[in-house]
């Protein structure tokens, strides 16, 4: 697999959730009133698709190219890539990145390429009817393609491509080191820890256990991570994403022995590191294993803005007569 290129912020791009914009403002799929049509949909193919060109491999920005004068007149959809991972369920958890581009001006209008991958719910509720029709039946590791006729509020067509991402480390499995626990995987890449019998470590320790193909994890970054901490001494889970939703955190934020263990890793990595107390919660020696979904060079926002990307900064205009800064009030209160 080729190594993934690091994703960047774009200052064009703000970062707005999907299922918002399809159910809403509708810039990128109509409402199923106006646009259900029914009839047969394309074949698929890897790298083209109702004149649209695509290009690039899952979880990598795609490479549109739209024939100039193209004319849409239907909607349609296609799978250009086909995943290898299980068939999406009603209710689970899902990873997406998209990229939407406004055909007759060539703008785009989203793209969590740039930043982290959406998180979402597979409902009918949570994404609008119609990305999830368009997500109904795919499997994970597909990529897929809605080219959408305009409405009376944007009459312009679009093309989103949709990936579907996997929810755990993909990668080549590392030889592990018998002297640390040892992690057992569920079908769906939940990991069990093992404690070895012996003394209680106080020095951190790391190691690969799935190595993946991505970019590197680095200091300042922010990263989308499935994890499990366990207590070294009894072997409890004391916090876990999995049954839940895989955690967007920036790499500094993480605890000192954690952010040590995590960074130069790779997207898609399964890492398991051993933290002890004065590194990590100051209480106990803990055992985490952490699937690496995603980095993205930007800085989260506080819990429910962490998928935005700040405005760009207002540019300075010399000939601009700047505010008078506001004078404050006295306090009476104060003494002199």
């Amino acid at each position: 697999m080729t190594a993934r290129p690091a994703r960047t912020p774009r200052a064009t791009c703000r970062r707005t959730r999907v299922a918002a914009v399809l159910a809403s403002s509708l810039l990128v799929v109509a409402s199923l009133a106006a646009c259900d049509q029914g009839g047969d949909e394309p074949s698929a193919s890897p790298s083209s698709t109702l004149s649209v060109e695509v290009a690039g491999e899952v979880g990598v920005r795609p490479s549109l190219t739209i024939p100039e004068g193209l004319t849409v007149t239907e909607t349609s959809t296609a799978t250009l890539i086909e995943g290898t991972g299980p068939v999406l369920v009603e209710g689970q958890t899902i990873l997406l990145d998209y990229l939407a581009v406004d055909i007759e001006t060539g703008e785009t209008t989203l793209d969590t390429f740039a930043v982290l991958p959406e998180v979402l719910t597979f409902t009918e509720d949570a994404l609008g009817g119609a990305l999830y029709d368009l997500l109904s039946g795919a499997t994970i590791g597909s990529r897929l393609e809605r080219v959408e006729l305009g409405t009376k509020t944007d009459p312009h067509p679009h093309v989103l491509v949709v990936d579907v991402l996997p929810l755990a480390a993909t990668g080549q499995e590392m030889p592990s080191d018998a002297s640390l626990p040892t992690v057992t995987r569920a079908e769906d890449g939940a990991p069990t820890v093992t404690i070895p019998e012996g003394p209680v470590p106080h020095q951190m320790m790391t190691s690969t256990l799935i190595k993946g193909a991505g970019p590197q994890v680095g200091l300042g970054q922010s990263v989308l991570l499935q994890l499990s901490a366990v207590r070294w001494e009894d072997g409890a889970v004391v916090d876990t994403t999995w049954g839940a939703q895989p955690r967007p955190v920036a790499v500094n934020d993480l605890p000192r022995g954690l952010a040590g263990g995590l960074v130069e890793q790779t997207e898609g990595s399964q890492v398991l590191v051993v933290v002890p107390p004065e590194d990590g919660n100051g209480v106990d020696t803990l055992v985490y294993v952490v699937d690496i979904l995603a980095t993205a060079d930007i800085a989260l926002r506080p819990s429910g803005t962490e998928h935005q990307v700040p405005e760009p900064a207002a540019t300075s205009d010399p000939e601009a007569t700047p505010e008078p800064e506001a004078t404050p009030e006295p306090d009476a209160s104060t003494e002199p």
